[in-house]
């Protein structure tokens, strides 16, 4: 079987309504599937270095955000001709403070999840998932976009 290449997901992000000069989410890695074989589920982990998308939230030490997806469930073929499933379940998302000993929490990314920058002001986010292309999946690149928003409350 040739293989069925899959270009990284844009993502991007949306701060809603945070405190004006206090609160920043970066795009720092886009999730990216790579060479993907037709038939053959492809999981990226979210503690995967290379491969899981990755945000970093900075704020006030102290502060609580909520974090919020938007997360597709297809591909598209980019230029047309075909979609792809994409899924996301609990454990694919993880969160952890930028401070020495702080823990990795892992969490549902397609739930709300609240969080406190403790001690520290940062946060890093990744986000991992799964591609589930068919056994007669159009050869090409895919792509779709993943919203994260953060409101500070």
């Amino acid at each position: 079987m040739r293989p069925c290449p899959l270009l990284p997901l844009l993502l991007l992000i949306a701060a809603a309504t945070p405190v004006a000069g206090q609160t920043t989410v970066t795009g720092l890695r886009d999730l990216d599937f790579g060479v993907v074989i037709r038939g053959v589920q492809t999981t990226v982990s979210p503690s995967d270095p290379i491969q899981s998308g990755r945000f970093l939230v900075s704020s006030s030490p102290g502060t609580r955000v909520q974090l919020r997806f938007t997360l597709p469930s297809t591909l598209a073929r980019v230029g047309g001709g075909g979609t792809m499933p994409i899924a996301f379940k609990n454990g694919d998302g993880i969160y952890q403070g930028t401070a020495p000993g702080s823990p990795p929490n892992a969490f549902n990314p397609g739930a709300t999840t609240n969080i406190t920058l403790s001690p520290g002001p940062y946060a890093n986010v990744w986000l991992g998932g799964r591609v589930s292309p068919s056994g007669t999946q159009p050869t090409g690149s895919y792509r779709g976009t993943i919203v994260l928003t953060v409101v500070v409350f």
